[in-house]
């Protein structure tokens, strides 16, 4: 297995710094990666966390699976990234200050681009593509509380993809009760969704934990979060045992009701909760004054839905969403469900 200059033979792990580019002060944020090569051949999984900088339960998980790996005999190779984005998460911050960017939004990146595009390109070409199965986590950071698998919109739900028909089966096996996908266009345009699936990859995002007490609520969500990645080492037949899971069933939402805060700024009030059902012109959310407590603004939602991920920082400031709301699109028994994919 060989990722830039790191190289790993059969049974070994290494451990360097993916080299990637430098800003003009001199800054480099070349990324931390561990190489784990199996003792027998077999598929590549690759698991990565903290690519937004301040969204590190996957990183703790990441870590404490990096431990374990090292006494476990396994089938093929893993790449474990605990920090994508160094310079934002050295910083608490979503992005990358050198250039303003998302590194997660720019893949398949730019040789020649700014630092941030240059980081895309080199991770993209050493680490991803190398790759069979991609588990990438997230996190609510300091704004939300979330916990559920999401995953890319299937272009035809009666036809899917190999990979389309691959990632059914892992977002399932992960072990959460319930996931969820954005439909096409939620957020805009997904090109980085796009090349991933073009150079034959298979990836998951987990949205897992976070909000102001995530260090209080976190051990359980970091323990989730390894137990995961052993469920997807399952499904892809490097490891043998049981999946473990939250039960038996796993809802599917489609996720596709945004609620977005109004131009005006103030202190953010939720009054519902994660899981709450809402009705069409239930409201959310609303923004008061933080001084004299006077209502600004009231967020409604423009449609019917279950609350998805839930929260954000106050006062809020800035054109931002501040809730997702799904729709069940299915449920899937596990007790039933074919969880391997090799």
């Amino acid at each position: 297995m060989k990722v830039g200059h790191l190289e790993a033979k059969a049974g070994e792990h290494v451990f360097g710094y993916l080299k990637t580019t430098a800003s003009r002060s001199g800054l480099t944020p070349d990324i931390p990666v561990h190489l784990f090569a199996g003792a027998e051949p077999g598929p590549t999984l690759l698991v990565q966390g903290a690519i937004h900088g301040g969204e590190i339960i996957g990183s703790v998980a990441i870590l404490n699976f990096i431990q374990k790996l090292k006494t476990t005999p396994f089938k093929g190779n893993v790449i474990a990234v605990p920090v994508v984005n160094r310079a934002g998460f050295e910083l608490g911050e979503r992005g990358s200050r050198i250039d303003g960017k998302d590194i997660s939004r720019l893949f398949p990146g730019k040789a020649n681009g700014s630092v941030s595009d240059q980081i895309a390109h080199v991770y993209f070409e050493e680490v991803i593509k190398q790759s069979d199965v991609m588990v990438d986590f997230h996190a609510g950071a300091r704004t939300a509380y979330e916990r559920y698998v999401l995953f890319g919109a299937e272009t035809d739900p009666n036809n899917p993809t190999p990979i389309e028909l691959m990632r059914r089966k892992l977002v399932v096996a992960f072990g959460l009760d319930q996931a969820a996908f954005f439909p096409p266009g939620t957020f805009g345009p997904n090109t980085t969704k796009e090349a991933i699936e073009k150079a034959g990859v298979t990836q998951i995002t987990l949205e897992f934990g976070g909000g102001t007490g995530w260090f209080k609520n976190g051990q359980d969500n970091v323990r989730d979060a390894e137990r995961g990645i052993w469920n997807v080492m399952k499904s892809m037949r490097m490891i043998d045992g049981d999946f473990e899971s939250d039960g038996p069933l796993c809802t599917i939402y489609n996720a596709g009701v945004v609620i977005w805060k109004p131009d005006v700024d103030g202190m953010f009030v939720r009054l519902k909760r994660f899981r709450d059902e809402l009705k069409a012109g239930d409201v959310y959310a609303k923004l008061i004054d933080p001084y004299t407590g006077d209502l600004l603004a009231e967020m409604p939602t423009p449609k019917d839905g279950i609350v998805i991920p839930s929260g954000q920082e106050w006062p809020t400031i800035g054109a931002t969403s501040v809730g997702i709301l799904g729709t069940i699109d299915r449920v899937e028994d596990r007790r039933t469900t074919d969880l391997y994919v090799y």
